[in-house]
Parts: structure tokens; sequence; C-alpha cells
């Protein structure tokens, strides 16, 4: 039995595709088409072409697309303006059909795919750079055919000179969109900040930071997504006193007006800090930084001195915090020298604590006596 030869329609479709596909300048001509042809082009671009889509199309074609023609229904108006969100929606399904279910409505999903996107490429890539034999820049690691077979097309292995083999096209073309990362300590270099300079980063995850040269180059990138980043956390990392200090130098500038963090939090790691002799950035994080308002060291290795002196730090400052979190570690007898008459002055002078809702202490005070100082019974 012969093959059905394919339509006009479909042959346009897959010559079009493979034009977006290169990018720079597709002819305006595909602006043009009727819109029931444009319409299954849209449902058929894989995503680095939608996106070239979308860039190229010229202004006055925006209104109209997104509109639909005057004289259609309010409902397939609606049906118009839906379609790029809709085929952003279907590639997202596609490649992530478990986590389809997870999204909360309204979703941007240009947004989301793109940035998951980058969070596989990133895992990808700290995978080949932990092996020893490794040489070479991060920027030139090659993107596996598993992930572009989604983002250029399944044929993607015949491709010549196919232009987004490269991490570093990922990052350029798409790093815009990237607004949480996970990054594994291997990353933590300065090339990544060059790779994540389009970057606005909100939400930044650190693992396994154990060395002062990751510090340099993370506080690199702190400082440069000091304008956007909302959210710090550190998972399975050992951070000493000098590191500290960095970190909260890099977050924190009186004379730079950014957003400000919200949320710090260090856990299942180790902090070594002197409570006798903490760094100043570190005390002047805690009580100047008035947008904090969940901070979290749980399983941290926190002595009971290093927690007293955490506590009474923001009960001195002037912080908004609402979440206090010292769980699962070794403080008991921590509140030995509390005095009620202390926060009563800390509050009285509108101070800070009065916004705090929720202190965990979980399996970290062992001593009654500690709870019954805080109201706790």
């Amino acid at each position: 039995r012969m093959a059905t030869a394919p339509s006009l329609a479909f042959l346009c479709i897959q010559s079009l595709k493979l034009e977006l596909l290169r990018g720079d300048n597709p002819t305006p001509d595909v602006y043009e088409l009727p819109s029931e042809l444009l319409d299954g082009l849209v449902a058929h671009l894989p995503a680095l072409a939608l996106l070239n889509f979308q860039t190229h199309m010229p202004f006055k074609c925006w209104d109209n697309y997104e509109s639909g023609d005057d004289c259609l229904t309010r409902g397939r108006k609606r049906a118009r303006n839906d379609v790029i969100g809709e085929s952003w929606k279907a590639l997202f399904k596609l490649r992530w059909p478990e986590l389809i279910h997870r999204v909360e409505p309204p979703a941007d999903w240009q947004q989301l795919y793109l940035e998951k996107h980058l969070q596989n490429c990133v895992d990808e890539a700290a995978e080949v750079a932990m092996r020893p034999t490794f040489i070479g820049r991060i920027s030139s690691i090659s993107v596996s055919d598993k992930i572009l077979r989604y983002i250029c097309h399944e044929e993607h292995t015949n491709c010549q000179n196919c232009v987004c083999t490269q991490l570093s096209f990922h990052f350029q073309t798409f790093g815009p969109y990237l607004r949480c990362l996970r990054l594994l300590n291997v990353l933590c270099v300065t090339e990544t900040c060059e790779l994540l300079r389009t970057s606005k980063l909100q939400t930044l995850v650190l693992r396994w930071i154990r060395s002062e040269k990751h510090v340099e180059p993370l506080c690199k990138l702190l400082i440069q997504s000091r304008e956007t980043l909302t959210s710090l956390e550190f998972i399975h990392c050992k951070l000493s006193s000098s590191s500290i200090s960095a970190i909260c130098a890099s977050l924190h500038d009186k004379d730079i007006h950014t957003i400000g963090i919200q949320r710090f939090c260090i856990k299942t790691s180790s902090i070594d800090i002197d409570p006798l002799a903490a760094p100043s950035a570190f005390i002047s994080f805690l009580n100047s930084v008035r947008s904090l308002h969940s901070l979290h060291f749980c399983d941290s290795h926190l002595d009971r001195h290093i927690a007293r002196m955490v506590f009474f730090t923001l009960l001195d400052s002037s912080s908004n915090l609402s979440s206090l979190d010292l769980s699962d570690n070794n403080i008991s007898g921590w509140l030995s020298t509390f005095s009620l008459r202390s926060v009563v002055g800390s509050l009285s002078s509108g101070k800070s604590l009065q916004s705090l809702c929720k202190l965990n202490l979980r399996e970290s005070c062992t001593c009654s006596s500690s709870y019954a100082r805080l109201g706790v019974s």
C-alpha cells in the first residue's frame, strides 16, 4: 500500500518551521498567511521556532493576531487570543506531562516552559562538569539530543550546523525568562555569571557550596541579581564565617535601592560562626534588611550561643520577620538567659518580632523551660 502524499498545507508548515528555526529574519510574508494556516503553523512549532515567531512578529500584527478580526464573535476572538499561550502549554505538557497539573492558573506557559528547559540544561551541564575528565568552558558544554529534540525538532540529530548545540546559546536566547534556578557547586564559577547576565533571578537555590572558591563567584552572581533576587537557599553547604560575611555583604547595600531578600534559608548544612565575633555583615543583614520575612537555619549545626545571638539580634532589629526556623539544631538551653523584660522593652520601642507569626524549634529545645520562657506549652 502506497503512503499518502503529504498535503500542501503540511509541506508549507514544515518549510516555514525550518525557516523559523534558523531564526534571524524569517520572511515577513509568513505573518500575512490566512488565519487558519497561521494558527496551524503556530500549533506545530517547536519551542525555538515559536519563540522566533513571536520575537520577529511585526508590531502591526500583534493586535490583529491577539485580538482577531473585528467581525469575529467574542468567543472566537478569545480563541485567537489564546492560540500562542495554548501552544506553549501544549509544548509543556508534551515534555513534562507529570508536572502539568501542578501549575496553578493563571500561568505564563512560555516563561514556565523556557525556565524549566534552562534548569534541565543546567542539571545536565553539572553532570558533565563533575566528571574528572572534564576540561573546558561551561558555556561550550553540548546540550544532549534528548533535550534538543524538544527545543528544535525531532529530527535534530540529522540537522547540520545547528546553532543550538552549546549551552551558551540557550542562555543567550532563553535567559531573560529565567526566574528560579537550582545551582550545584561545580557551576558556581565566574563563567556562570556571564551566562546569567540577562536573567532576572528571583529565587536561587545553592547545593554543596563547601569551598571559598565557590563563594567568590557566587557573590558576583548575588550582586548581579541584587535588584530582583527575593529568595536565597543553601542546602548541603559548609559555610565559614568569612563566607557568611561575603554572602550577606553581597545581598545588602544600604546605598542601593532593591526589592530586597524576603526569604533566607540555610538547611541541612554547617555554619561556622563565632558568636562572640560574628561577622559585621551578617549582623547588619539581620538588623537592617526590612524586606526579610522568612529566616531559616534548620538542621544547620547551630549551637545555643549562635542561636541566642541570632534571636536577640532580630529582637533588637527593625525587620518585619514573620517566620523564624531554628529546628533540628542542638541548642538546648539557648534561652537560659532569656529575659521577658528585654522582650517587652524591645516591643515597646517598636522593634522586631511584633510581626513574628511562626517560630519553629522542633527537635531543638529539649528543655521544657525553654518553651515556658516563650509562652509555649
